[in-house]
């Protein structure tokens, strides 16, 4: 689980670089890309290159900041020139949005749930996965359970299901908090509990490929593939 309370994000962009670095606006992947959990191959590794080996006088130079983007435990996703989060405003709008990397300017925000299981009432209620950026497409899983397909460009859902309702999942006490992964033509989440511990889904179309339940039935945890 993200260990950072951002109950007032600010997002910092500062330029770290001794050289610059050209990406296009589309979303082909390049070494500078942060598109999903933990880095490209999900292990805290930067493929970046030509970094800064020691900070200059003063510091990094801040080149903008933005307040008061929603609440959450979500880390970045980066990919070309937008920035991918999820963040919650209350109880009921958990959302993803996408802003500029050039000047954090929102570019679109797209609602996928409500913020934890209402009847299980979490602690520290927030919305907790980061987005996995795949292409043309995000999948982003709230903290109730609501997977979704967005279209990166635009925000629009191309598909979106409930793996707490359709595989009767079993979320922890602290709800939700996984990162989608997504592997070749499937997107992989952890519904938990007796019906379905771990599914793998179609990502272009969010039907079931398999499904598997670990004895026990034990409730979803707080990591992501």
């Amino acid at each position: 689980m993200k260990s950072r309370l951002l109950t007032t994000i600010a997002a910092l962009c500062l330029c770290f670089s001794a050289v610059s670095v050209t990406r296009s606006a589309n979303m082909a992947a390049s070494t500078s890309d942060w598109p999903q959990w933990r880095g490209p191959e999900r292990n805290g590794r930067s493929q970046e290159s030509g970094l800064l080996k020691q900070w200059p006088a003063g510091g990094p130079k801040l080149l903008w900041q933005l307040n008061d983007i929603g609440d959450g435990y979500s880390t970045p996703a980066v990919v070309g020139t937008r920035i991918y989060l999820m963040s919650n405003r209350g109880m009921e709008n958990e959302f993803v949005q996408a802003l500029s990397t050039q000047d954090g300017k929102p570019i679109w925000t797209a609602r996928v749930g409500n913020v934890g299981n209402p009847n299980q009432n979490p602690p520290y209620p927030k919305a907790r996965s980061t987005p996995t950026v795949d292409g043309d497409f995000i999948y982003a899983l709230g903290s109730d359970g609501d997977l979704a397909c967005l279209e990166a460009e635009s925000g629009k859902i191309r598909w979106q299901k409930s793996i707490r309702k359709e595989f009767g999942g079993q979320p922890g006490e602290w709800a939700y908090a996984e990162s989608p992964l997504v592997d070749g033509d499937v997107v992989v989440v952890t519904p938990g509990g007796a019906q379905a511990t771990i599914v793998a889904l179609n990502k272009k179309t969010g039907a079931v490929i398999w499904q598997s339940a670990v004895p026990g039935g034990d409730p979803a945890g707080y990591a992501s593939a």
